[in-house]
């Protein structure tokens, strides 16, 4: 592999703004560009305090489950403690976000990233009588619970914070879209997002993006929106994944 492996690449980067730097730095280290254009932005929950209530009894639960990273930041910033005996984490970023702020034996997916890969983990099958509550966002992963609770658990879900609409500037969003030939796109609300905001003679443009997804989900949606291209999906969540993805489809081109 080269040593600039995205050289010429120019990669659409939706994040938001706070947790673009990263992903956005490791794009422009393989030679690529990164074009920021965050669409939503990460808030509180509209009542923290009643957040706050509900979590002010998370250690009568047998589990907790984090589902983000940013469920980790709002969660712990809502209650400091104590906590269950188990916690566990949807993938291995929220889960290395656990064990810096001291938690340990996190229980997280081998294999997968989400819902899917944290229900298929050996300490989960057997749920049935636990109770497990799952701190979140709102409208995120709620086949976890489902799932969970097909199971015989107990499940209650707390949502720390939310997802908001960023002011979109049609010009800035046809340019961007304009110069790209890739995307990373890190949740279904973001692709709906970019969607909508895109002007009308761009969306031809937009559609032909290779785009990089989270999870099969959202890869699902990308397909129903109608991108031309199949969306990769990476193993694990995490912004080395995402480059590494875009990485092996441009020396595939």
């Amino acid at each position: 592999m080269t040593a600039a492996p995205l050289r010429g690449l120019r990669v659409l980067v939706t994040r938001p703004a706070q947790q673009a730097a990263a992903l956005c730095r490791l794009i422009e280290q393989a030679g690529g560009e990164a074009l920021p254009l965050p669409l939503l932005a990460i808030v509180p929950a509209a009542d923290p305090a009643a957040a706050a209530q509900r979590l002010a009894g998370a250690d009568a639960f047998d589990l907790c489950i984090f589902t983000s990273v940013n469920a980790v930041r709002h969660g712990l910033g809502l209650h400091a403690g104590p906590w269950p005996p188990l916690l566990a984490a949807a993938g291995a970023a929220t889960a290395e976000a656990l064990r810096d702020a001291g938690f340990a034996g996190v229980l997280a997916p081998v294999r997968g990233d989400g819902g899917e890969g944290l229900l298929a983990a050996p300490e989960l099958q057997a749920a049935a009588g636990r109770r497990v509550l799952i701190v979140t966002g709102e409208n995120t992963l709620a086949g976890l619970a489902e799932g969970l609770r097909a199971r015989g658990a107990a499940v209650a879900t707390v949502a720390v914070y939310r997802r908001v609409p960023e002011p979109a500037d049609p010009a800035q969003v046809a340019q961007q879209v304009g110069l790209a030939q890739a995307a990373v796109v890190t949740s279904g609300e973001s692709l709906e997002r970019l969607c909508a905001v895109v002007p009308a003679d761009s969306r031809e443009r937009l559609l032909e993006l290779q785009l990089a997804v989270p999870s099969r989900r959202v890869a699902a949606l990308a397909r129903q929106l109608g991108f031309q291209r199949p969306p990769l999906v990476p193993a694990r969540v995490a912004d080395a994944e995402f480059v590494a993805l875009l990485q092996d489809w441009r020396a595939g081109q």
